[in-house]
């Protein structure tokens, strides 16, 4: 599922913002017909001229109410109405249109795979300094059986002695059915509201995440100047030329 809105605080209109010729959702969704492991892609949003251009380009798409909170209540709205078989729900975020398919089956297989695992997500490592530091990278750390510890907008672990290794969260995240259920449930949590990061809510709760380790460098589309790194991203990728 790919939740998909038009309002943006920085970016009015993300969705159908052109990359290379095509739009952003329309590069998400390509991305997503990729995945081995899914059985179907499905598009949900709460602007008209969103669902009309997914379904100009022929993809299943959904209108969910303008209310949602987030984008996993977007998810769930329309699993709950629509999708009452679906076991495993995978939430794509919509404006990474450079990731790499096997991200999402790596995440499928680690939950179907792990006793006792409801909601998986992945990491990648970082070594550029302006990453670790920014807070626009959310950053991640873990156990040793790959339970996240912690997710922090600020650079985490702290480097007392030597080097450490730091890991980026990709907004990726495949869910249970009856675990996302109790997720669009949960109450907001003091870190999570610290933070402003949604995750943290079910650490908070005492529910696991486990982590999967990617190799995956693609970057997604926050801000109009992204829209250029996705570019060149993209044009070394598949050997384009501006």
């Amino acid at each position: 599922m790919i939740p998909a809105r038009w309002q943006s605080s920085r970016f009015p209109g993300k969705p159908l913002a052109h990359i290379l010729g095509k739009s952003l959702i329309l590069r998400t969704y390509e991305n997503s017909l990729l995945c081995t492991t899914l059985d179907e892609v499905v598009i949900a949003t709460d602007d008209q001229r969103i669902y009309d251009h997914a379904q100009s380009f022929g993809a299943k798409v959904f209108m969910t109410s303008s209310t949602c909170p987030t984008g996993t209540d977007r998810v769930w709205e329309v699993v709950e109405k629509n999708f009452e078989d679906a076991e495993i729900i995978v939430n794509v975020q919509g404006d990474e249109p450079c990731l790499s398919p096997l991200v999402v089956d790596t995440l499928v297989k680690k939950i179907l795979d792990t006793h006792g695992a409801v909601l998986t997500t992945p990491v990648t490592k970082i070594t550029q300094l302006q990453a670790i530091l920014s807070p626009h990278t959310v950053k991640c750390v873990f156990d040793r059986e790959g339970r996240a510890l912690y997710f922090s907008r600020s650079p985490i672990p702290y480097v007392r002695h030597g080097k450490g290794n730091f890991y980026r969260h990709l907004g990726v995240y495949c869910f249970r059915r009856e675990f996302m259920q109790h997720y669009v449930r949960l109450a907001k949590t003091p870190l999570q509201e610290t933070e402003d990061l949604e995750q943290l809510k079910v650490l908070e709760s005492g529910i696991p995440i486990y982590v999967c380790e990617v190799e995956d460098q693609a970057t997604g589309v926050d801000t109009p100047e992204d829209l250029k790194t996705v570019e060149n991203f993209l044009c070394q990728k598949e050997n384009i030329y501006l």
